[in-house]
């Protein structure tokens, strides 16, 4: 068995991924690793790539893109490991991180997933961890009652930015870095793959709370976030956004009684910026009204 497996989700990121693993040969030293690297149908040149660079990566073909969570999620079902640690593509390792966060699982049992501090290409913190949103939250914002709330929306300012590099209990690590323990994932169950991308990994980290773990970052652990560099459009990916929002509510604090809360502060909230985004707004609408899942 491996200490930690290392999974990279491609999609048409290839000069990224190729960076991000060399970076991660050159840096990881003191555990037993392996790579899985996983291409969302990109059909980029990877896998050739892979073959004459990195021979050792396990590489996954899928023939669809399903999204970030599901991508990964096809690794999840294979490793043999006590940890695993989800990479973006578009990061870099400054240290050596995985033996880092490695280490510090193993002083900390009670832990279930850790990250790293994020930079940018500057060296500046960038955002590394983030906050559970809850219903209440949601309420205040959508009827622009937040400000008067001052300690709820102090709690809502902390962007996750790890300027006093401390080590510290946190909602969840962003999906660019997570380490999770195997045994914490075992339990919590994998990505939901209702989500496309955007909000899967709190949703998952909510999950491994509930399942009786601790979330933390140790910033001892460095490594450089270039952001995604995938192609995008605009209106499908606020779509997404905004559908995530509504999956990542309704699974961690929906009941099959207060659904229709959850459903019309989603549509209230979503309505006031539909001139700016009409169409991703309107496919969200169609999209809250077909599901009567009402298992939350």
């Amino acid at each position: 068995m491996n200490d930690v497996s290392i999974i990279l989700v491609n999609y048409k990121t290839k000069e990224l991924t190729l960076k991000c693993l060399e970076s991660i040969y050159e840096k990881t030293t003191g555990i037993n690793f392996d790579i899985y690297v996983v291409d969302n149908a990109s059909y980029d040149g990877i896998e050739k790539e892979l073959e004459k660079i990195f021979s050792d990566v396990k590489f996954i073909q899928n023939n669809e893109n399903k999204g970030f969570g599901a991508g990964n999620n096809v690794a999840l079902k294979l490793v043999d490991s006590k940890y695993v640690f989800l990479l973006n593509t578009d990061t870099l390792l400054i240290n050596n991180a995985a033996k880092i966060l490695f280490d510090f699982m193993e002083r900390n049992p009670d832990i279930g997933a850790c990250g790293g501090n994020l930079y940018d290409e500057n060296m500046q913190n960038t955002h590394s961890y983030g906050v559970h949103y809850n219903l209440k939250d949601l309420f205040l914002k959508t009827f622009f009652l937040r400000y008067l709330f001052h300690k709820n929306e102090m709690r809502l300012k902390d962007k996750g930015f790890n300027t006093e590099n401390l080590t510290k209990s946190v909602d969840f690590i962003t999906g660019a870095d997570i380490m999770i323990r195997k045994e914490a994932l075992d339990k919590a169950g994998l990505f939901d793959e209702r989500f496309f991308m955007y909000a899967e990994e709190a949703e998952l980290q909510y999950r491994i709370r509930k399942a009786g773990y601790e979330i933390f970052i140790n910033p001892e652990a460095k490594i450089i976030h270039l952001h995604d560099k995938s192609p995008k459009k605009r209106e499908n990916m606020y779509f997404e956004f905004l559908k995530s929002k509504y999956l990542y509510f309704k699974l961690c604090y929906g009941t099959p009684k207060n659904i229709w809360f959850i459903k019309l502060l989603m549509y209230l909230s979503s309505a006031q910026k539909i001139f700016l985004h009409k169409e991703a707004i309107l496919k969200l609408f169609k999209f809250i009204a077909l599901d009567r899942d009402v298992k939350c």
